[in-house]
């Protein structure tokens, strides 16, 4: 990307610039009345949000990250499309959907009245997508900068046929400590326990939700609001969604952590993630020239 060209047609002064980040990528650096931010235009993903009088950042990035173009981003929030986990047809495909790690357009960018800051990043389909998923799509993400942080992933169906998604806004929450964390929301929803030997069990939440081992866990019938809470960083984490009736709640603990390439020995230990999703039974089909929006925002609290 023409990082000059960028700056000139969608720069704002004092507020938003484009910037080379880690490995060559352009990257996004937002500083306003209200919260900074860095987001990739690469992979369409927030990777820090800051609230300006918060202590430590909301989101978590992995230091042994890759950031390379064909591969994903280990943190912050990573946004997985037209489908969640597996690829569903077996063909060899990514999994979490081929969007992470794809190229995507600037659109827009727009410094609000309540002193917000708003940017549009849109991926459309081409024959290079129609040889992965082979299907007719605008698919935007619209990331409003703030007193909080807001993500909405909206995809239009530009063919003449239905379709069929599962996606996720796959964030990554930095932690103090994961096993001081606990999530609450979730007590009586039932599970599908995805982790190692879980053998997708459907298993009922009783009280919060703890990490003493790996979680890996589909929720169905969600409430909106979910709610991190942090001791050790005196602090918790609002997370309210739109357009979702399933979540997941993910830590790798040691031994899986062990076998990623892009994550430290340690770094189970700092952060949780909490996904705002469709999948499993709620699977979304998108009738011919109609769109569906699935959201989320994120708001730091103390405690």
């Amino acid at each position: 990307m023409d990082i000059e060209a960028l700056n000139a047609e969608h720069g704002i002064d004092g507020i938003l610039r484009f910037t080379e980040g880690r490995g060559g990528l352009t990257m996004i650096e937002i500083a306003n009345a209200q919260a900074t931010a860095l987001i990739s235009p690469y992979a369409g993903q927030v990777l820090a949000y800051r609230p300006l009088d918060a202590a430590d950042d909301l989101l978590f990035v992995s230091e042994r990250a890759y950031f390379a173009e064909g591969k994903a981003i280990k943190g912050g929030i990573p946004i997985c499309w037209p489908w969640f986990g597996a690829d569903p047809e077996a063909k060899g495909r990514p999994a979490h959907g081929f969007v992470r790690a794809w190229p995507w357009t600037v659109l827009a960018t727009e410094s609000l009245a309540d002193g917000s800051t708003r940017v549009e990043l849109g991926i459309a389909d081409d024959a290079d997508t129609r040889a992965i998923w082979p299907h007719y799509f605008n698919l935007l993400v619209d990331i409003h900068v703030g007193a909080t942080l807001s993500v909405t992933l909206s995809t239009l169906n530009a063919g003449d046929r239905p379709f069929h998604v599962t996606q996720g806004l796959h964030a990554y929450f930095k932690v103090g400590d994961a096993s001081r964390i606990r999530v609450k929301g979730l007590d009586g929803r039932s599970y599908i326990d995805k982790s190692a030997g879980g053998g997708d069990a459907v298993i009922r939440q009783v009280g919060q939700v703890a990490f003493e081992r790996e979680v890996n866990r589909i929720y169905e019938d969600v409430p909106p609001v979910l709610t991190i809470v942090d001791p050790t960083l005196d602090r918790r984490i609002r997370i309210e969604s739109e357009h979702s009736r399933t979540a997941v709640v993910w830590n790798p603990w040691i031994e899986t952590a062990k076998a990623m390439d892009d994550l430290d020995d340690q770094d189970y230990r700092r952060f949780v993630c909490v996904e705002t999703v469709n999948t499993a039974s709620e699977v979304i089909e998108i009738p011919p020239g109609e769109t569906y929006r699935l959201a989320a925002r994120y708001a730091v609290e103390p405690l």
